[in-house]
C-alpha cells in the first residue's frame, strides 16, 4: 500500500490484501448496510479508495496510476486495391457494401404465429395444437417400409427378453387406455402421413419415438418441422431465484407432452405400428398427443403451458395472487419441472 500515501496508515480488513487466496465467506447485499461505516479515504481520480467496515478498511476502485488520456480517438477504415482493377469492379464492390442485407426467413416468428392462430381448447380445458410445418419443407417419401422393418427388429428383441416385453406391452396399453393413441385406417393415395419407428430405452424404461428416421426421399419428419425458439428462462436463472428465500417449492407436470393434444388432421404424421404378439395382425395407430422425440414438441408443450398461465390467471379472485401465480409459471418452469422459493 506504500504507493498510495492516503492508504498507508490504515488497517485493512484483509491482512493478505493483494495476495491471491481462497475466499472465506461471501457477504450478501442484505447485510452490507450493517457492515459498512461512514469513514472514507479518497485519492486521485485513478487511485483506489477505502471505506471503513466493521471488519476493518476495505479497498475498491481503480489501481492504475496512469492518467487518463485526453487525446481524441479517430477510427479510419481503408481498402487497398490493385491499380489494374477496373473502375466498374470498384463501383460494384462499393454498392455491394452499401446494400441493405435481405432479411432471412424467421422460423421462430412463424412458429409463434402458427400456435397463436391454430391452438384451441377442449371443453375439459386441454390444449390442442398443430404440428408447425415449414412452408418450404421438402416432400416426405414412404416411411411405412422402414418403420415396419424396425418393428420386426423390435419384436425379435422383445421375444428374447420377457421382462422388457412385459414393460413394453404395459406401456402401450397405458398409452391406449389414456387415449394417447387411437386406431388408424389406411391412407388414401392423396393423403400424406408418417410412420414413426419406436424402440425401448433401458435403465429407466421408456419408449422412444424416432421422428428423425428418413423416408425414401431422404427427408425425415423432424426436418419438415419448425423447432421454435426457447421460451423458458435459462436453468441457471431459475436456480438463482430458487435460492432467494427460505422455503423451497418444487413440482412437476406429469406426462407434460402428453397433456397437449394434436389436432386430428395432423395425427396421421404420428402413425406407429404395433401388436402385442407376432401371432396378431399388424395394427396401425395414431398418437393423439404431442410426442416426445419430435422437433416441435418441446415448443408446443411449453407454449401450451405458458398459454394456460395467460388464460387462467384471471380466474383467481385475488388479483395480486393471480398475477404472482402467472409470473411464477412463466419464469420458474424448466420444461416440466417447477422450482421456486
Amino acid at each position: 500500500m506504500t504507493q498510495w500515501k492516503h492508504l498507508s496508515s490504515i488497517q485493512l480488513a484483509d491482512a493478505q490484501f493483494g495476495v491471491p487466496g481462497n475466499i472465506d465467506v461471501l457477504i450478501g447485499a442484505d447485510v452490507w448496510g450493517q457492515v459498512v461505516e461512514t469513514d472514507f479515504k479518497f485519492g486521485g481520480p485513478c487511485d483506489p479508495h477505502a471505506q471503513r467496515t466493521a471488519f476493518g478498511w476495505v479497498i475498491f476502485g481503480p489501481v492504475s496510476a496512469a492518467q487518463p488520456s485526453t487525446l481524441p480517438t479517430l477510427a479510419l477504415s481503408t481498402q487497398l486495391c490493385d491499380e489494374d482493377i477496373h473502375l466498374e469492379e470498384l463501383l460494384r464492390s462499393f454498392w455491394k457494401l452499401e446494400e441493405v442485407p435481405s432479411l432471412e426467413y424467421d422460423g421462430d416468428a412463424e412458429c409463434e404465429r402458427i400456435f397463436c392462430n391454430t391452438h384451441s381448447r377442449t371443453p375439459d380445458g386441454r390444449y390442442v395444437v398443430c404440428i408447425p410445418f415449414r412452408p418450404d419443407a421438402p416432400a416426405l417419401g414412404d416411411s411405412y417400409t422402414h418403420a415396419l422393418r424396425q418393428f420386426y427388429l423390435l419384436e425379435r428383441r422383445l421375444a428374447a427378453n420377457s421382462e422388457l416385453r412385459e414393460k413394453y406391452i404395459a406401456f402401450m396399453r397405458e398409452y391406449a387406455d389414456l387415449g394417447h393413441m387411437e386406431r388408424a385406417y389406411s391412407l388414401n393415395d392423396n393423403e400424406t402421413g408418417f410412420y414413426i419407428p419406436h424402440h425401448a430405452v433401458l435403465g429407466k424404461f421408456r419408449v422412444v419415438f424416432n421422428a428423425s428416421a428418413r423416408t425414401t426421399t431422404g427427408v425425415s419428419l423432424n426436418e419438415v418441422q419448425l423447432v421454435g425458439t426457447t421460451i423458458q428462462d435459462p436453468l441457471l436463472n431459475i436456480i438463482f431465484r430458487f435460492r432467494r428465500f427460505r422455503i423451497a417449492l418444487s413440482a412437476d407436470v406429469e406426462k407434460m407432452f402428453r397433456q397437449v393434444l394434436v389436432k386430428p388432421e395432423h395425427r396421421d404424421f404420428q402413425r406407429i405400428i404395433w401388436r402385442e404378439s407376432p401371432t396378431d395382425d399388424i395394427t396401425i395407430y395414431r398418437l393423439t398427443t404431442v410426442t416426445y422425440g419430435m422437433a416441435s414438441s418441446p415448443y408446443n408443450a411449453v407454449r401450451a403451458l405458458n398459454q394456460c398461465a395467460y388464460d387462467n390467471y384471471k380466474v383467481v379472485a385475488d388479483s395480486q395472487q393471480s398475477i404472482a401465480a402467472r409470473d411464477a409459471i412463466l419464469s420458474s418452469f424448466y420444461v416440466d419441472d417447477f422450482l421456486t422459493s
